[in-house]
């Protein structure tokens, strides 16, 4: 049993609703062929994600929708009186690449001890 499973119980929490959970964008009620790809939260001061990792078949599509979804929040946080959406980009992009950068060299650092 790993760290992470100890004092979890996993149950079936699929026809449950949170009170703070998003209702889905309503084009996906008007296309059959619709299909979530992710979810995600914020939890325990932490990011929890459920989501589809090969939605796609390819996982650098998956660099089409970050960064469709960094121009989508940069331009929501203007529309909520939150700056201009070309400086909230440029903010976004500028903690991102650093996060990135943070990530890889992780990675990096896995992949030679192992």
């Amino acid at each position: 049993m790993s760290d992470h499973d100890r004092g979890h119980h996993h149950h079936d929490h699929s026809h449950e609703t949170h009170p703070h959970q998003l209702q889905p964008p309503h084009e996906v009620f008007h296309d059959p062929k619709a299909g979530e790809v992710a979810r995600a939260w914020i939890t325990n001061g932490g990011l929890s994600l459920s989501l589809n990792a090969m939605a796609f078949g390819k996982p650098e599509v998956w660099g089409h929708v970050l960064a469709a979804m960094a121009q989508q929040v940069a331009a929501s946080c203007e529309e909520m009186g939150h700056g201009k959406a070309a400086e909230n980009f440029a903010a976004i992009r500028k903690q991102l690449n650093e996060d990135l950068g943070k990530i890889a060299g992780q990675l990096s650092a896995i992949g030679k001890t192992s």
